[in-house]
């Protein structure tokens, strides 16, 4: 019989399954995301799959792959990775899946670091990657006529180092020549061997002239190319961009917003050329996006991606069910495990029921875990990997002690993940005093208490005068939300609530999977102060005067007051009369003083619940 520590479980970076083979496992229990349209991807206008850090852009990219060898199987593609190890690239051993050529891209820290205008690097190196394919695909993507030749021609003269087929670094300098002749207006001119371009330099304007005149050329004849009716897909992963120096961040950004305009005209030039079946496809992360607008000129790149956008989401409305994508990931992978056990399930439920504890804390199983998570596939493969780890995984089933267990282990890599999303906006010492302000504090607390705890623990910090836009920084990416005094709602930027609200009425909350790393608990909260509190007092009973402060379908929504304290309250529309209530909207309104009893405090929603019966 299977046990937890027997679940295929993948890799969190779907790179890293390329690396070791498991492309089968992978696509086996690949869950497809709620808005993914295949045809708009590969034949409609999407060029860009966009989405923060986690949600399965790369994963999206390998679907994407199979799917177009399926649908036919003589489709060529390839991949164009980056590997970005500062000071330290190295070559990655990456073998052919399913025929497919992978190149990766190797930045180093020193290069190119006074570049601003990378858009013909970039073009470059894909007209590099397209004869690169075509020379793999033994010229089953382009015919290889005369303009093929001349084309290839001129990319060629452009000599960069030699590496492997498989790994590229991106190069200071590049030389130009072999005695290439291309057509001026008012002449022939002639690139020779020993024209040497350094990117970094801005003294050697006729050499930076002259490769763009080539790129310009080759552009031109790109054109008169003749396709093949074989489809052909380059799939472009996402570009990473680090806050560690700032003259780096800039160089990278201005990089990622180069290769996102880059991508989008060559696109464009397969279009003008009617090459049917042929399109670039690139991820991009949203948090990159939010840096490029913040730190270098953008170059409108916003028009560019917002028209040609996937945007890569997983909400799901019904939160509680085990059918929500997300949580479908996970019964997946245990369907995956059962099936090579030779085991096998008539539906989703059967394996929920089979493999699942009802509850964990009082909360169905599926909706705490959903509430651990920020809708990522990611996400789940933590939690998942933090759950083999534990003393109970020899167990049948996912227990509340092995949730209990991992949960400390899944909360610590969540922050190591989330704070990567900061890495481009904030310097390695600006993350450690946001982190330190909100280790050990309180997960939910007020705007003022926040400014509170500032002015008294960091008053000499960038947070004094930069909370505003750190705490916006801070919602988007998911470490914080918003809950609501009176209803108990809450707002968070993965479930599509755009923007945190600063209001007496909102509470600003840390998200429940960060409180084991950061130090946070429950009993610290101003609620639950107020709830022992009262407690103690023995509340139960007691008739107050109560305030409508709201009114929903079902429920007025309340305030009372305890010995000074503002206490929230709500009263179901069966609890306001004795009388029969056909429309709660026609009987009560907001304003309203009611006389109640406190009948017991709601844990899940926050509120006291009272009643107007039988006083």
């Amino acid at each position: 019989m299977l046990t937890v520590k027997d679940i295929y479980i993948g890799k969190p970076d779907a790179k890293d399954e390329i690396i070791s083979q498991k492309s089968d496992e992978f696509l086996e229990s690949f869950v497809i995301p709620p808005n993914f349209d295949f045809e708009k991807l590969i034949s409609g206008d999407e060029i860009f799959i966009n989405g923060y850090k986690g949600t399965g852009k790369t994963a999206l990219l390998l679907y994407l792959n199979a799917k177009c060898k399926e649908k036919d199987i003589l489709t060529c593609s390839s991949f164009i990775l980056f590997k970005s190890n500062y000071g330290n690239v190295q070559k990655l051993e990456l073998e052919n899946i399913s025929k497919n050529i992978i190149k990766t891209i190797g930045i180093d820290k020193e290069i190119l670091i006074r570049e601003t205008d990378f858009e013909y690097i970039w073009k470059w190196i894909i007209f590099k990657q397209i004869i690169d394919d075509n020379n793999e695909n033994n010229g089953a993507i382009f015919i290889e006529d005369s303009n093929w030749y001349e084309f290839k021609e001129i990319v060629d003269s452009i000599l960069s180092e030699k590496s492997s087929n498989r790994f590229f670094r991106m190069p200071n300098k590049v030389k130009m020549g072999v005695g290439y002749t291309y057509n001026n207006a008012n002449a022939n001119s002639t690139i020779k061997p020993e024209i040497l371009l350094d990117f970094d330099k801005k003294d050697n304007i006729d050499e930076y002239s002259s490769f763009i005149k080539l790129l310009d050329k080759a552009t031109e004849i790109f054109h008169t190319l003749k396709r093949t009716e074989i489809p052909y897909y380059i799939f472009v992963d996402e570009l990473e961009a680090f806050y560690a120096e700032a003259n780096l961040l800039q160089r990278d950004l201005t990089m990622i917003r180069d290769l996102i305009i880059t991508i989008k005209n060559i696109n464009t030039l397969f279009i003008e050329s009617n090459f049917n079946n042929t399109k670039i496809v690139c991820s991009i992360r949203t948090e990159i996006v939010n840096s490029i607008m913040k730190f270098v000129p953008s170059k409108e790149i916003n028009k560019i991606i917002s028209g040609y956008e996937c945007p890569l989401v997983w909400n799901y409305s019904n939160t509680n069910s085990y059918t929500h994508p997300i949580f479908e990931i996970w019964l997946k992978r245990i369907e995956l495990s059962e099936n090579r056990n030779n085991f096998t399930f008539k539906n989703k439920k059967e394996i929920y029921e089979k493999w699942f504890c009802p509850e964990v804390d009082e909360v169905p199983t599926v909706t705490y875990i959903l509430n651990n998570t920020w809708n990522k596939p990611r996400d789940i493969v933590r939690f998942l990997n933090s759950t083999k780890n534990t003393l109970f995984s020899n167990r049948n089933v996912y227990s509340p002690g092995i949730f209990h267990a991992s949960i400390q282990e899944y909360s610590q890599e969540s922050l190591k993940e989330i704070k990567e999303e900061l890495n481009a906006l904030y310097t390695p010492q600006e993350l450690d005093v946001i982190f330190m302000c909100l280790t050990g504090y309180k997960p939910y607390f007020s705007y003022e208490e926040l400014v509170e705890r500032i002015n008294k623990y960091f008053n000499n910090s960038f947070l004094k005068i930069n909370i505003g836009s750190v705490l916006n920084d801070l919602y988007r990416v998911g470490i914080i939300g918003n809950r609501s005094k009176s209803s108990g709602q809450y707002r968070w930027q993965h479930k599509s609530n755009d923007g945190i609200i600063f209001d007496e009425e909102w509470d600003i909350c840390v998200h429940k999977a960060l409180w084991k790393s950061l130090s946070l608990s429950e009993k610290h909260g101003r609620i639950s102060k107020i709830i022992e509190e009262n407690n103690k007092k023995d509340l139960y009973g007691t008739i107050v005067k109560c305030v409508v402060e709201k009114v929903v379908l079902g429920f007025a929504i309340v305030t009372f007051e305890i010995n000074d304290e503002k206490l929230y309250g709500s009263i179901h529309i069966s609890e306001l009369s004795s009388k029969y209530i056909k429309n709660i909207f026609d009987f009560i309104k907001i304003g309203d003083i009611l006389e109640a009893k406190v009948l017991n405090y709601n844990k899940k929603h926050l509120k006291w619940v009272l009643t107007c019966k039988n006083l």
